[in-house]
């Protein structure tokens, strides 16, 4: 009974085989490709990362003593390290040396992509800020006050205010300006100079509600 059982086990083995073992070679084939392919991806991926980083400290380098070259500098790698968080280092970085330039339609178009595709609300967040300068250095201020509607985190919350101040200033709303100003200094871990004296060139407000001189 023994060897009978045995032979049946045998042969019940070399028919799974003959019916199977084509596709268990094929899945072991395929999970080894697999494998190889995403260590070699990983490792790809890691070296683009470092590659940019170097790249991104080789840029901040720059721009302290060639804007112009630095500007190509960040164009480039904003273009090349996409899918990095480089790229939007890169753009936000290209948009403060085109403003620099006077050139504030490049800064527009490169922080409202920064706003779109950033993966981190802080850079989001700091993007919109920053448009919201380059639309009232452009003298939109009605853009960058609607701009600036949206919730602000804290950490963010005294810079918009300030900004909306100058927006509402430069619309002659000159309470309303006051008001964003009292709350960013408010707000702010430590005001700076240029707030304070835009709010001290405001002066006080008139109890019987006239602006005073």
């Amino acid at each position: 009974m023994s060897v009978t059982t045995d032979e049946e086990r045998i042969e019940s083995i070399q028919r799974w085989w003959q019916e199977n073992g084509v596709a268990v070679i094929i899945g072991l084939l395929l999970g080894i490709a697999l494998l190889v392919g995403w260590r070699l991806w990983s490792g790809y991926t890691e070296n683009r990362v470092l590659q940019a980083s170097d790249r991104y400290e080789a840029l901040r380098d720059t721009a302290q003593s060639d804007p112009e070259a630095a500007l190509e500098q960040a164009r480039s790698l904003s273009e090349d390290a996409s899918g990095t968080p480089y790229a939007t280092l890169a753009a936000l970085e290209w948009a403060r040396l085109a403003a620099d330039q006077g050139d504030l339609e490049t800064a527009e178009a490169q922080l409202r992509r920064v706003m779109e595709s950033a993966h981190h609300e802080d850079q989001a967040q700091l993007a919109r800020l920053r448009l919201a300068r380059v639309l009232l250095a452009d003298d939109r201020p009605e853009e960058a006050l609607t701009l600036l509607e949206a919730e602000t985190p804290d950490a963010f919350l005294a810079l918009a205010r300030e900004l909306r101040g100058d927006a509402l200033l430069a619309l002659g709303r000159e309470a309303e300006a006051r008001t964003a100003y009292d709350e960013a200094m408010m707000v702010a871990v430590r005001p700076s100079d240029y707030l304070m004296m835009k709010r001290d060139a405001l002066g006080e407000p008139d109890p019987a509600g006239r602006e005073a001189p």
